[in-house]
């Protein structure tokens, strides 16, 4: 039991301190780019589209690597190690190349942020994600502290913009040596291995991970990644800009920003708790239904809405579906495919999809709020989906319970404790 309670709060850690770093960098990424880089949003919209060419590069490399290794902590060590230069990079590199050529430097930037965030982060989720399934707790459980950590952040982040934002970027690259020094006490080889050294979640063949491509239900789950989680990524890249429009000063907004982006994310944190036993009782396919909606209303909403207090309550609407999608995605994938292959499915189904229409839609999207304005823009997004999540109602899958394989992973993992 102390085996598991150790995996348990090691790996609540670890998402602490992760989302820690990644909220310190991306949820402000947009404003650090306008303001303090001076950039324009059709810039800004070529950045999140380089981050998103180089993250489509990593994923599908990730997945099967992740799959290959199962509870081996090399591919989780280069992140971390990648995670502490993260200020040096941010101050000395990349501010620097944006102001020289928009375009080596997007580049450059995508290279090394898609490593760490936009495709880093499916590896991490999916590798904890395993974790849970041979130590025996409740991923949703253990993800709360990730909200807990970026909820930290951002309190943080908002009080630093304005006066130094270059001190979030040291603090980001101190917590990546915080983040190494914990996920160093986690000895998974120890706890789960086989007495000839090998690890207790099976890779997936090469023949299952290759049969994916030919499931209609991957392809179905796709177009609602795409339809709808794809979408909802483009929109919330630049809605901090959106959002400071409704203030007297962008200081104010960016400081009522940050504020509401910690309340939110503790209001997430809640959710999370939640979120396994609201998807039990309605199905991963009624929660993904249910997130696709809330997202929907989120967008349109925010082409309608008119002062600081509806698009603040439209900005903690984001609590009510992130960890309810976060969950039912993994979920969704392990009641309808081979846990074998779990980490290439997340990996390529959902975050290389989101990346893949993100590299075109970014930029669209940025040089649509430049011409004819945030508000049209998004009354657009928020249409295209509505229309995909009613489209899903028919064509994901409603199975409920895991799939045969995910008994034999169990029963694998039972025999090499």
């Amino acid at each position: 039991m102390r085996k598991l309670n150790k995996n348990f709060w090691i790996f609540g850690s670890f998402f602490y301190l992760y989302f820690f770093i990644w909220a310190a960098c991306l949820p402000f990424l947009s404003l650090w780019l306008t303001e303090v880089v001076g950039l324009n949003s059709t810039k800004t919209g070529i950045v999140f589209s380089a981050m998103s060419i180089a993250a489509i590069c990593y994923q599908p490399f990730f997945g099967i690597v992740s799959d290959k290794l199962g509870l081996k902590k090399n591919l989780i060590w280069i992140f971390i190690v990648l995670l502490m230069f993260i200020a040096p990079f941010f101050i000395f590199v990349y501010q620097p190349l944006l102001q020289t050529n928009i375009i080596v430097g997007s580049l450059i930037g995508g290279v090394y942020l898609g490593a760490v965030f936009n495709g880093g982060v499916g590896a991490i989720e999916a590798y904890i994600e395993k974790v849970s399934h041979s130590s025996s707790f409740e991923y949703g459980r253990v993800r709360m502290f990730g909200c807990l950590g970026a909820a930290t952040s951002t309190f943080l982040t908002g009080q630093l913009f304005n006066s130094n934002p270059n001190a979030i970027f040291w603090i980001s690259s101190v917590t990546a040596v915080i983040l190494a020094l914990v996920f160093y006490l986690a000895k998974m080889e120890d706890a789960h291995s086989h007495s000839t050294g090998n690890l207790s979640t099976p890779s997936a063949p090469k023949k299952s991970t290759l049969s994916i491509f030919k499931d209609k239900k991957f392809w179905f789950f796709v177009l609602y990644v795409l339809g709808v989680g794809c979408i909802y990524d483009v929109y919330d890249q630049q809605f901090s800009v959106f959002f400071t429009h409704f203030f007297e000063t962008s200081e104010k907004g960016t400081e009522v920003f940050g504020n509401l982006y910690t309340l939110q994310i503790f209001m997430e944190a809640i959710v999370m708790v939640l979120a396994p036993f609201i998807i039990r009782k309605i199905g991963a396919k009624n929660a993904l239904l249910y997130a696709g909606c809330i997202m929907s209303i989120r967008i349109i909403g925010s082409g309608l809405a008119e002062g600081p207090i509806a698009i603040s309550v439209l900005k903690l609407m984001h609590a009510l579906e992130v960890p309810i999608l976060l969950v039912a995605v993994f979920k969704y994938i392990s009641a309808n495919f081979d846990m074998r292959a779990s980490a290439t499915i997340y990996l390529i189904g959902f975050q290389f999809s989101k990346q893949l229409g993100a590299i075109f839609l970014s930029t669209i999207v940025g040089n649509m709020y430049d011409t004819v304005g945030f508000k049209s823009a998004y009354l657009l997004l928020g249409t295209i989906a509505l229309v995909f999540t009613i489209i899903s109602f028919f064509t994901l899958s409603s199975h409920k319970s895991p799939t045969v394989h995910a008994t034999t992973l169990k029963k694998v993992q039972k025999d090499s404790a």
